[in-house]
C-alpha cells in the first residue's frame, strides 16, 4: 500500500513532467491554478492520471477545490478514495 508521501511524490513527478515546472516552483499547499501552474484542462489531465495510476474513479463532482485545491488536497482525496 502506498504512503501519503509516495502518492505526493507521484503527483509531483507527474505535474513537473507534464507542466514543465520544477518542484520548488510551486507550493504544495496552494492551488496549482491560482499559482499559474495549470489551467482547467490541466485539472482534467491530473484526474485522468489519478484514475490510471491509482485505479480510482474521479467524477465531475469530485473535481472541486476541496479535492483538487492543492497537491496536499489531492493526496488527501486519493487516500480517501483508497489509492
Amino acid at each position: 500500500m502506498l504512503t501519503d508521501k509516495d502518492i505526493e511524490n507521484k503527483l509531483i513527478k507527474f505535474i513537473c513532467h507534464n507542466f514543465l515546472v520544477e518542484p520548488d516552483e510551486f507550493n504544495l499547499e496552494e492551488s496549482l491554478v491560482d499559482q499559474g501552474v495549470i489551467d482547467s484542462i490541466g485539472l482534467v489531465e491530473i484526474s485522468a492520471f489519478m484514475e490510471k495510476e491509482f485505479g480510482i474513479t474521479v467524477s465531475e463532482a469530485d473535481m472541486d477545490r476541496k479535492n483538487f485545491g492543492s497537491v496536499k488536497k489531492m493526496v488527501a482525496f486519493l487516500v480517501f478514495k483508497g489509492a
